[in-house]
């Protein structure tokens, strides 16, 4: 075999051994998503912690303490999400570094095999094995190719030795880091049972109160009082927004003109009815200004119809608190929300998703609270909803 032939099929070999990185899809998408995700929660465990925060220096009612607790339970449920974030994406990251370090060591066992083999063959040539490679040119005229030849053929070993190196190296930083990602996770996960373990403590906790609430006649009393102060703020807080609230009327359609056919707020069973209502142990009366629902933790509170959100914030005896106006001095109140959907200022329509139901201030659990004022009074919400109990859908 001419001995040019030789020098070129060792060449070609050589270069067939290729690099095992390639260029691929960063899932700039999935990142961005993931980090508006972090920046929401963190944005409302913010929120929720300053509240807390402001608590711990109030003075203490039985609404105040279930009020701290709600809080409580906010910031615990606020802080597992954060954590799950972080551990979904600390598992695709470990996924990913896992894949790649196969990708190494087979591409490092490769490189190993084709250098042992350059090496065996550079054995048998002996010493200056290049330049007997040279040498053995019989042809004058083949000895520019040959030279060519030999020289890359030695750069492209210099290059394989150099690629070994480096792809050794990374793989052992990369198993150091998976090391150091693993433990880091273990950390996270037992953040993660740690922080469930408390928000369990302060749920049985908050059970635990309204169990006495209902049972014992003094606290049944307490409270009795609390709400009604609470309904008294709620009533001045109406007006204030009255007061200060100008809601461009050829924007929207009268209100009053749909008495008796706007759409229901939720899906859910109508628990608690407009009037006065009697303690069913305690004989007490109290007086309800709106009607509940029992519903599902998370299910879509709809705005009944067009409207401003202008207020969407804690408010005792009600919890996350939402209302809209509407025109002609017409609010619709949502309360013991889980979350908003939207903010004050936000122009909303009929249907539209504007919150989510919760336990936030309710006595009674996963309800719903809705409320219809006219000129500052409440009326009964069951006048002015469809008799059908259609939901509020977008028109």
């Amino acid at each position: 075999m001419p001995i040019l032939f030789q020098i070129g099929s060792i060449y070609f070999l050589m270069m067939g051994v290729a690099s095992p990185f390639h260029t691929k899809d960063d899932n700039s998408a999935r990142l961005v998503e993931e980090e508006q995700k972090l920046r929401i929660v963190s944005g409302k465990l913010k929120v929720l912690e300053a509240e807390l925060r402001q608590l711990d220096t109030s003075e203490t009612s039985i609404l105040g303490d279930l009020h701290r607790l709600s809080v409580q339970i906010g910031v615990a449920k606020e802080q597992i999400r954060l954590l799950k974030i972080h551990l979904d994406r600390g598992y695709r990251e470990i996924n990913e570094m896992l894949a790649q370090i196969q990708i190494l060591k087979k591409s490092v066992e490769n490189l190993k095999q084709h250098l042992a083999e350059r090496l065996a063959s550079i054995y048998k040539l002996g010493r200056l094995s290049y330049a007997r490679l040279l040498l053995s040119v019989k042809d004058p005229m083949e000895l520019t190719q040959a030279y060519r030849y030999i020289s890359r053929l030695a750069r492209v070993d210099a290059k394989k030795i150099a690629q070994f190196l480096s792809e050794e190296r990374v793989l052992q930083e990369s198993k150091a880091e998976l090391v150091r990602k693993t433990e880091t996770m273990s950390a996270t996960r037992e953040r993660m049972k740690e922080t469930r373990a408390g928000l369990n403590r302060r749920q049985r906790k908050r059970t635990l109160l309204l169990s006495q609430i209902r049972d014992q006649q003094e606290m049944a009393e307490a409270i009795f009082h609390e709400l009604e102060d609470a309904r008294e703020n709620l009533g001045r807080l109406v007006q204030e927004l009255e007061k200060g609230q100008f809601v461009d009327e050829t924007v929207f359609v009268p209100i009053r003109a749909f008495v008796g056919e706007l759409g229901w707020p939720v899906e859910g069973q109508l628990e608690s009815r407009f009037g006065q209502r009697l303690h069913p142990r305690f004989k007490t009366v109290t007086v309800n200004n709106g009607i509940q629902f029992r519903a599902p933790a998370g299910n879509v509170v709809h705005a009944v119809y067009d409207g401003e959100v202008v207020f969407a914030s804690w408010f005792e005896g009600y919890g996350n608190l939402l209302i809209l106006s509407h025109p002609e001095n017409v609010y619709s109140l949502y309360g013991y929300l889980e979350d908003y959907q939207v903010h004050v200022g936000e122009i909303v329509r009929t249907g539209q998703s504007v919150a989510l139901v919760g336990d936030t201030g309710s006595l009674d659990g996963t309800r719903l609270y809705f409320e219809i004022r006219v000129e500052g009074e409440p009326v009964d919400p069951e006048d002015w909803l469809d008799r059908t109990r259609r939901l509020a859908r977008a028109k």
